[in-house]
């Protein structure tokens, strides 16, 4: 599938608050130093400071909702047709993922790669924790005033999970309520994804989002992750993957989050350049 010849809009954007790490935000800085001498970045300034107070049965509800603002802005400023982010944790998805949705409407798809299912509300998350949220709210279920920054709002027709595999039981039920298409991790390590393929093709959509969230990997080939969850997809098996999806469609956005080093930051950080270059993500160039 051929792609538009634009260039993306580089998103750094490293909150942590949605998650309570701030290692997340040292996570999001390594991976922008290997990651800015090959491309230009945006950049969406980021609060250091450790006091989270809770509105609106979030915490860090206040910090959430502005950079979540600056980000809506920045978007709306600079009108990309493309864009990657490198996030902190998952709820920087609210912005591009919106933005996404209202350019290209019924013919964006999204790949959400994760092993949670981010699908709680403030009333259902048993953690108050913003990252547990993001694709919720994406569909139009969520806080009123953080749902009001999103430029639109998916169907659950749009939404396909991959490898997710610990939800909460709200989360279950609402899958299926709403019916939305799941896939395993086993799956794709059997190598096996003709029929997520199928089914992305009889969805009729020809641009994808790829959301990454890396605790999507089995912990044990790559365990610098905020919520590592046995039984992950296996490294080779996500590149294989994500090779089809870029063959297959127009990749107009995608995700690079939650990288938490554990252990030597050195380690780590060459571990996930080392997973860069084998995964091989669409719009991440020069690696």
């Amino acid at each position: 599938m051929s792609e538009s010849l634009s260039e993306p809009l580089n998103f750094f954007f490293p909150p942590w608050q949605g998650a309570a790490r701030l290692e997340l935000y040292e996570g999001a800085k390594l991976l922008y130093s290997l990651l800015s001498d090959r491309c230009p970045f945006t950049k969406i300034s980021t609060p250091q400071t450790y006091s989270l107070a809770a509105a609106a049965n979030i915490f860090g509800y206040s910090q959430i909702h502005a950079q979540l603002l600056q980000a809506v802005q920045v978007i709306q400023t600079l009108q990309p047709e493309r864009i990657f982010t490198l996030g902190g944790d998952c709820g920087v998805e609210i912005a591009p993922v919106s933005w996404l949705n209202q350019q290209y409407g019924e013919a964006l798809t999204v790949i959400w790669l994760d092993a949670h299912g981010d699908l709680n509300t403030p009333t259902s998350s048993p953690s108050g924790h913003f990252h547990g949220m993001p694709l919720r709210l994406l569909l139009g279920d969520g806080d009123p005033d953080l749902a009001q920054l999103a430029f639109s709002t998916l169907r659950a027709e749009q939404v396909f999970l991959v490898g997710a595999r610990e939800f909460d039981r709200p989360e279950s039920r609402f899958i299926q309520q709403q019916q939305i298409s799941t896939f395993s991790a086993v799956a794709m390590n059997d190598r096996q994804p003709d029929e997520l393929l199928s089914a992305l093709h009889q969805a009729g959509g020809d641009k994808l989002y790829i959301h990454l969230d890396l605790d999507v990997i089995e912990p044990n080939e790559f365990p610098h992750v905020a919520c590592p969850t046995r039984g992950g997809i296996q490294i080779d098996a996500l590149a294989e993957l994500v090779a089809q999806l870029h063959r297959h469609f127009d990749v107009v956005g995608c995700s690079l989050l939650e990288f938490l080093p554990s252990g030597s930051h050195a380690l780590a950080t060459s571990d996930a350049l080392r997973l860069l270059k084998q995964v091989n993500l669409p719009l991440l160039t020069g690696l």
